[in-house]
């Protein structure tokens, strides 16, 4: 037998020992399997550091989980893993998921793809979780994205331009496999926030009125647009139906009336421990028929784009990334202010809200076509 052959008999008595034996804590245990969750990383040190991540992901949603760590480069060719239940107290019961942990390096990275495969679980859905740099022909992706009904990216360890190159493959599909991403689900609390902007009756017809948009990323200057302002760009824009042109060799915004939308991306200093390029702060403007308005949300980066500290409390300043402020100039003078706490900033909270939505997110798909036309055009970031 060969010896990836040899690798998915050995797990698979692992797992069935795992099954077999009683459960020292004298609990009653369920063995649950929802869904295959297989993720693929670049390296052993990413794997091991997002291995929890998954842990904590299948105490709520049972999985079978596949982590793998793939090392192509080096003169050492093997593949090797490990297997195990992952359990989770529910109303005095253990509920366990399934953990099987893989290593390729060398030319064994080329034979991972049948082991994976070969450790599914039938008949159940499957997420591709990918991590870290992506190519639509890699042969290792395209067998694993085909036997999966969703491909997850976090374009947190990879960039913009591998979402959309994944993005335009995925078409190609004619819809079958849908691709998601990471850092769309943690945009949600921002585009719930710039939504209201435009919820008082004063300031809702300034909605097809927008001027100008400013967005600043945890970036240096003259660095690539990031995966979060672009989503964010693309889904503020096609929610209100702008559409490109180009004038002089110029990329330009045009509203539904047509009018022009300025649009800047801008950079504030990266604290350590903030992810690169994440969305930092975004300001929309808007005037029509001698109104005007202006809206922001800043989040404290502990950087230039920090926000003042509260009026009852002028020493204190976070240097928290999950705290954003919002604000609101209304055409009539008055002023809104609110601090929003996002909650606890951890990847698991993330991917399990992304593996809980519609795999068909239309205005993802939307939001990266738009995307997609800004990063072509090179929208500079100052």
């Amino acid at each position: 037998m060969s010896s990836a052959t040899n690798l998915i008999a050995r797990l698979e008595n692992e797992l069935r020992e795992v099954w077999a034996s009683p459960d020292p804590s004298g609990l009653p245990a369920s063995r649950v399997c929802t869904m295959n969750l297989v993720v693929v990383s670049g390296g052993a040190e990413l794997r091991d550091r997002y291995t929890p991540v998954v842990d904590e992901v299948t105490a709520n949603i049972p999985a079978r989980a596949i982590v793998v760590s793939v090392e192509p480069e080096g003169d050492v060719d093997s593949l090797d893993g490990s297997a195990t239940a992952v359990c989770a107290l529910d109303a005095g019961r253990k509920v366990c998921s399934e953990r099987v942990l893989l290593q390729a390096k060398g030319n064994a990275s080329a034979r991972v793809a049948s082991a994976i495969e070969a450790l599914l679980v039938p008949e159940i859905p499957t997420a591709l979780v990918w991590l870290g740099r992506v190519h639509a022909d890699d042969p290792l992706f395209e067998a694993l994205a085909e036997s999966a009904d969703r491909v997850l990216l976090d374009s947190e360890y990879t960039s913009v331009s591998s979402l959309l190159q994944i993005a335009r493959w995925s078409r190609t599909r004619g819809g079958r496999l849908h691709v998601g991403d990471l850092a769309w689900t943690r945009l949600a609390p921002w585009q719930e926030l710039l939504a209201r902007f435009f919820d008082p009756a004063e300031t809702r017809p300034l909605a097809d009125h927008v001027t100008r948009v400013k967005v600043n990323q945890a970036s240096e200057p003259g660095a690539r647009l990031g995966p979060e302002p672009a989503l964010m760009l693309g889904w503020v824009a096609t929610r209100l139906g702008w559409k490109t042109a180009h004038l002089g060799g110029s990329l330009r915004f045009k509203r539904p009336d047509g009018g022009i939308v300025a649009i800047e991306v801008g950079a504030v200093p990266r604290p350590e421990g903030v992810a690169p390029l994440a969305l930092a702060e975004i300001v929309v403007e808007a005037a029509a028929h001698g109104g005007k308005m202006r809206g922001s949300i800043t989040r404290d980066l502990g950087s230039g784009a920090s926000i003042p500290p509260p009026a009852h409390a002028p020493g204190a300043r976070t240097a928290d990334s999950d705290v954003m402020q919002w604000r609101l100039e209304s055409p009539n003078g008055h002023v809104a202010e609110q601090r929003v706490r996002l909650g606890a900033n951890k990847a698991a909270k993330w991917l399990e809200r992304t593996l809980h939505r519609q795999a068909r997110d239309a205005a993802f798909d939307e939001s990266v076509a738009f995307a997609e036309q800004i990063v072509d055009d090179g929208l500079a970031v100052g």
